[in-house]
């Protein structure tokens, strides 16, 4: 407290994070919390807010007031504070972080084994979708949950509490996609390699769903209970939109593409009063480095090539070989066998029938990037074309 809001003693604490380097992204997380709690602590309408920078505050008092200190060693006393700062973090934490943001799969099996996609109701009840394009709605006049036009699971024989959370799942493998119509009328479209929960009701101040892999959602906009999908490390708000999200857990960013209206992120860890929010407008992308924890938004004039993918189709502009191949895994459920990175690093652009076969894919492509492929079971073994002319020379 000293120090972070009166400059105390800075040499010592400059010195310390110094000498213990792993003590500074703590020490900055405490810092950060500290300097929030002292702007807001006073003012904010959270009684949690206020009820804990006072107990923070009093603790501090009574700290000033002892005139006996029992002395650690050198710099294990700064250790101590820090240590103490941490306790107060993780109050801060659990107190004001929005724990809904949190969500485990109870479904826990490999998305790209091949097999059906999965439904596991909140009761927990496994139904296997067979077909390659399942769909799923959830019927509110009815009170029932469709699937496939085939069956009718009627919600009174769900046990909204058997998971925690009340939620419905769906596991979509590799080379199978899904269509879910929500209770509200949202339109979700779940890509190959994907994970998604569901209420079968939207009760309280938002409809928040969780995505692991790649979505498309058309939102059926509700100013008063607004649409929130929690993807990996993000949060993304809609604000009546259509918008396309990529969250594979493989992948080393999150992707959203705004088609229209508009949608705010923010990181879904930590405080979330602290979290900066971002408001994306349309034809844009955002780019979120879930190990540096930084958002990039640019201009994407080509949004709508994003949900080709809902079509059977893959379109492409100014992309790596590899990434195209990383895509034609998950739609196809196969693995691609070559040297990484691949020997050509040239940006290329095009467009893939997935409706066709993989060996004619593969044929198209061969025609636009210079390779050799060899198809063995689920395995594609890729090789960079060998220049004729450059063999005779």
């Amino acid at each position: 407290m000293a120090w972070i809001l009166h400059g105390k003693k800075q040499e010592k604490w400059k010195e310390l994070t110094v000498q213990f380097p792993e003590f500074e992204e703590k020490v900055q997380k405490a810092r950060k919390i500290i300097l929030f709690l002292h702007e807001n602590g006073t003012n904010s309408q959270s009684v949690t807010v206020h009820e804990l920078w006072n107990e923070i505050q009093q603790y501090n008092k009574n700290i000033n007031r002892r005139k006996q200190f029992i002395r650690f060693g050198g710099y294990l006393k700064y250790a101590a504070v820090v240590v103490f700062a941490l306790l107060l973090a993780g109050v801060g934490y659990h107190a004001l972080r929005n724990d809904d943001n949190t969500y485990h799969f109870t479904e826990n099996s490999a998305t790209q084994d091949g097999n059906d996609a999965k439904l596991v109701l909140s009761n927990g009840r496994h139904i296997a979708l067979r077909k390659n394009e399942s769909s799923i709605r959830v019927d509110n006049r009815n009170e029932a949950i469709k699937i496939d036009n085939d069956s009718v699971i009627y919600m009174d024989q769900l046990d909204a509490h058997n998971n925690g959370q009340g939620l419905n799942e769906v596991t979509i493998p590799y080379g199978k996609k899904s269509y879910i119509e929500l209770t509200d009328g949202t339109k979700v479209w779940l890509n190959a390699g994907s994970k998604f929960a569901f209420p079968t009701h939207f009760n309280g101040k938002k409809r928040l769903v969780y995505l692991t892999g790649e979505a498309y959602f058309e939102v059926k906009h509700n100013a008063k209970q607004p649409f929130e999908v929690s993807a990996g490390g993000i949060i993304v708000k809609d604000i009546g939109t259509r918008f396309n999200i990529s969250a594979y857990d493989s992948d080393k960013n999150i992707k959203t593409v705004l088609l229209d209206g508009e949608v705010s992120l923010k990181e879904a860890e930590g405080i979330s009063l602290l979290n900066k929010e971002i408001v994306m407008t349309p034809g844009h992308k955002a780019s979120f480095d879930k190990s540096k924890k930084v958002f990039n938004v640019v201009p994407e004039p080509n949004a709508d090539q994003y949900i080709t993918w809902i079509n059977g189709w893959y379109q492409f502009s100014g992309q790596r070989i590899d990434d195209v191949f990383k895509r034609l895994e998950r739609y196809y459920n196969v693995q691609f066998l070559y040297r990484r990175p691949f020997p050509s690093s040239e940006l290329i652009a095009g467009k893939l029938d997935l409706k066709d076969s993989l060996s004619k894919v593969l044929t198209t492509l061969s025609d636009i990037v210079p390779i050799d492929y060899r198809i063995s079971g689920n395995q594609v073994i890729v090789n960079q074309k060998i220049n004729e002319l450059n063999l005779r020379n």
